[in-house]
């Protein structure tokens, strides 16, 4: 048994030296990476069909309602993000199509007519990104399917979204 725990001790040195030396050439100090603009995706694009995850349970036979959405925003949060002084900003019921002109985005696999809920908080949002690095937005969104209270979508803005007339 002892060769077996020399061999081990000695895998675990060697990697804990290569480790060290991978991180030990990183260059300290470098400028994190230019933003890149936002492209507009593809005409057409299309992800794969999304169900998102379980949040709220709607009524039988009824949509969730803005009571729901606003009491699930204010416990959980924005999933992902480390949220301070979040203020809801609205609540908007909207098409797939609609989400994706607001959001320019990419198409969820949803039917164009899907009704969703739009939800635009404001605050401070921060995200985990990459190592050394935490993107942080004034404005989060969380997109809710208004039929099954899944929530299909979230994430950070530099600036709230420009909603359609009456939103």
């Amino acid at each position: 048994m002892k060769p077996t725990l020399e061999r081990f001790g000695m895998s675990l040195a060697t990697a804990a030296t290569l480790l060290s030396a991978g991180c030990m050439g990183q260059p300290m100090g470098r400028q994190p990476p230019t933003p890149v603009p936002v492209v507009e995706p593809a005409a057409g694009a299309t992800g794969a069909p999304v169900s998102g995850a379980t949040a709220i349970a709607p009524q039988p036979g009824a949509q969730i309602s803005d009571a729901q959405i606003h009491d699930f925003v204010m416990v959980h949060r924005v999933p992902g993000a480390l949220a301070t002084n979040l203020t809801i900003v609205s609540t908007n019921l909207v098409t797939h199509q609609q989400l994706r002109a607001i959001l320019h985005s990419a198409n969820l696999g949803l039917a164009d007519r899907a009704p969703l809920y739009l939800v635009v908080m404001s605050g401070t949002f921060v995200f985990s990104g990459p190592p050394g690095q935490k993107p942080t937005y004034p404005y989060a969104i969380e997109v809710f399917d208004a039929r099954t209270g899944n929530l299909l979508q979230i994430g950070g803005l530099p600036r709230a979204p420009r909603l359609p007339a009456g939103g």
